[in-house]
This record gives structure tokens, sequence and C-alpha cells, in this order.
């Protein structure tokens, strides 16, 4: 492989640093920056931070408009996720389909030898082959968003900030003169939704489910929800139900428009089917080694044993019972710090 690079630059600490990085072990950097959603008012100030970093640092810079591709294909999985009772989790879907394989795309159009993003992740060998692992940095960990990868991607994957804390980057960022960087927050949340409030999203998009009834596990009415699109696994609050204990939301039956309600204690789950799963080392997943899975970005780690059932469908058994377990999420697998793979959880119990 040459060693000529194509990173991903939103514009932000995290890319940003991670083309000096590159530069400082020797690649030659070609920055590019896709465009998956908002006006051109919302955008360019993203765009224009990452052109005039591409300019200062004196590398190459391409901007993509992938914004209809990215209406068609990933904001129409979070809509249909939603009217079908669903949790869904726009990050793991795109990566896969949209993100990376666009990086890889423009990466064999550059002429580079490898693929760059600022995730803190870290790669490594494992039996000769080439697997992501959890970033050195615990909180800021990334492998999470990365499970659905194939290995032509994972093959040409570089993570110059894996090794790196966040602290690390600040302070590497003010140490190069980029003060204004160096302070900029964080993005969090859902890339396409101001201010994380995915309810106003899908009233803009014009997206309504109907009012329905709250039920207990037993089928007896409790009161009314305002439909299902307005609610999720595990939440508690804004349901409108004032008993003299706690209650969550523990099921969404979209078939009967109802909301199953119960006490926190009843959200446990021990079992979890996914599907469409993609597993990097099926031969750890026959070999009867227990493996950890994470169905939470921040949840622990829960030690699981995993049954292929099927090339779409697999059974996870947890080994500790976990909560709030919401269809539409994922299921990822790691062998110790090692991502093995996962999926989307089609259902709990």
């Amino acid at each position: 492989m040459n060693n000529r690079v194509l990173l991903g630059m939103s514009g932000g600490i995290d890319s940003s640093v991670s083309a000096m990085v590159l530069q400082d072990q020797g690649y030659e950097v070609i920055g590019i920056t896709f465009l998956f959603s908002g006006t051109d008012e919302q955008n360019h100030h993203f765009l224009d931070d990452a052109k005039q970093l591409a300019l200062h640092l004196k590398i190459k810079h391409i901007s993509v408009d992938l914004r209809n591709e990215f209406e068609k294909v990933v904001i129409r999985y979070f809509v249909d996720e939603y009217l079908k009772g669903h949790t869904p989790f726009p990050c793991a879907y795109c990566n896969p389909i949209l993100k990376f394989r666009y990086l890889n795309e423009y990466a064999e159009k550059e002429n580079c030898g490898f693929i760059a993003t600022g995730h803190y992740v870290k790669t490594g060998f494992y039996n000769g082959k080439k697997y992501l692992f959890q970033g050195a940095d615990p909180e800021k960990d990334q492998s999470f968003f990365l499970w659905g990868l194939e290995r032509k991607i994972i093959d040409k994957l570089v993570f110059p900030l894996g090794e790196y804390q966040k602290t690390d980057i600040r302070k590497l960022a003010g140490e190069r003169g980029f003060i204004s960087l160096s302070n900029k927050k964080d993005s969090l949340g859902i890339c396409f939704i101001e201010g994380n409030d995915y309810r106003q999203f899908l009233e803009k998009e014009d997206i309504k489910s109907q009012p329905g009834n709250f039920v207990d596990q037993n089928g007896v009415v409790l009161g009314q929800h305002s439909g299902i699109t307005n609610y999720t696994i595990g939440q508690r609050r804004g349901l409108g139900i004032n008993l003299n204990f706690p209650l969550f939301v523990a099921e969404i039956r979209p078939d009967y428009n109802e909301i199953v309600l119960a006490k926190y204690d009843d959200l446990y789950r021990s079992k979890i089917i996914i599907k469409n799963h993609y597993i990097l080392d099926k031969e750890i997943v026959n070999s009867g080694i227990d493996l950890i899975v994470k169905v939470r970005y921040r949840l622990q780690e829960t030690p699981c044993r995993l049954n292929i059932l099927n090339e779409t469908r697999a059974e996870v058994e947890l080994l500790k019972p976990e909560a709030m377990i919401a269809p539409g999420q994922t299921a990822v697998f790691y062998d110790q710090e090692r991502l093995v793979g996962g999926g989307f959880i089609e259902s709990a119990e």
C-alpha cells in the first residue's frame, strides 16, 4: 500500500487533530467532507472550518454532497423504525451503508491506500487478521458504532486518535496554535437532528402516530398514550400516569397500538434475538468462548453467549440480565477489547 490516506473531515477537533497526527506519522493526507443533511447555510460553518484547516496544513480537500442519498436511506430507515415501535440507531446503520462505503470509493479514486477518521478506536491483529479494538480512552471509545464495517474496509483503516485521551487531543490542538479548535465543544447526539429532540424532527417530517392505550403486563388499561413514536423502552418521564410507584415503558406493541408499562424490576431480560448481524470472527463464535456484549453505548459490558441461528438472525444469551433493551438498537460483541461483530436487536425476553 502507498502512504496516501483519505481522512473524513467534519471541521471538528477530532478529525482536525487527526490530520495533524497523520502528517506527523508520515502519511500524505487528503481530506474529504461529506454533506449528509442540513441547508447550505447550516453546513457552511463546518465546511469552511474543514477547508481552512486543509489550507493551513497544505493538504487537498474534497467535499461531497450526499444529502439526497442520506435522505432516502438513513432518514427513511430512521422514520420507519419509529413507526414500527423501535428505537433506531442511525449511526450504526449509516456507517457501513453510506459513510464508509463512500470513504472507500473516494479513497480508490484518489489512489489512497488507507482510510482514516477521527474515531477513538484502535486497530490491531489477531490470528493474522486486522480487527478494531476499543480506544484507549474508555469515555470516548467509539468502536460500538463500527461493528458493521466489512473486512475490505477494516484492512484499510487507520485511527490516529485510538491511543489518545480526549484531554490529550485538546492539549495538542492548543500546542499547535489552534486555540479556538481546542475549546470547541464536542458534537453530541444524532447529526441530523437539531437540539437532539427526535419528536420535533418527526413532526417536521409529518410523521404522526395515533393515541392508544397504556396497559400493564396483564392487559389492564392504565391510561392513554399520545402515539407510539413518542416513547422508547425504559422511558419514565412524560407518561402522565400517577400511581404510588414509578412505571417505565416495557414494551411497544404497534399492531395493537398499545404501550406496556411495568416496574423497573420487570424490565430485565436474559435473552436477545438480533437480526442483520455481521460477525467478523465466526471462528470465535463457534468456539464456545463467552463474549462480551454491549446493548447501549454507555452500558457496562455484559458477558454473553452468541448462537448464530441463520444468515440473518442470532440468539444472545445474557449471563447477567440487563434492563431497558430496546428493539431497533444494536448488540455489539467483543472478545475482551477486540470488536468481533454486532447486529440489530429484534426482541428481548
